[in-house]
């Protein structure tokens, strides 16, 4: 099954950055890069019957839908059935950290910047 990445952060910055990391890494040659949630959204639900399977490298803090709305419309549209999201956040927040780790949908929580050494650890896990 054919996996794609999608970075979902309202930050351009982060996005090239996250984007670069994941080439270099080998997470992804071309992960897509979406500046809001309600874009990432209307992609997974028009993707939502291929054979692909999705890996979401999600913002929790962005305008108009943060990452928990994201996550709450996914599941009401039933697509998390072969979406793995992992949120990335500068919140200093324990709430935040708390709430993901709870959450059945939320593989991990990732402290921004996100790293080399951490692309290439998701790499390994990911491409097993």
């Amino acid at each position: 099954m054919e996996t794609k990445v999608l970075i979902v952060d309202d930050d351009k910055i982060i996005c090239k950055i996250t984007k670069r990391m994941f080439q270099i890494s080998g997470l992804s040659i071309d992960p897509i890069v979406f500046n809001s949630g309600k874009k990432a959204f209307e992609y997974l639900k028009a993707n939502k019957n291929t054979k692909k399977s999705n890996v979401v490298f999600l913002d929790i803090n962005m305008p108009f839908m943060d990452g928990w709305d994201f996550i709450d419309i996914l599941e009401k549209e039933n697509i998390l059935a072969h979406t793995t999201i992992y949120l990335i956040t500068s919140s200093i927040f324990p709430e935040d950290h708390t709430r993901a780790k709870k959450n059945k949908n939320v593989t991990d929580i990732l402290t921004k910047p996100i790293t080399l050494a951490k692309t290439k650890e998701l790499a390994a896990q990911l491409n097993k």
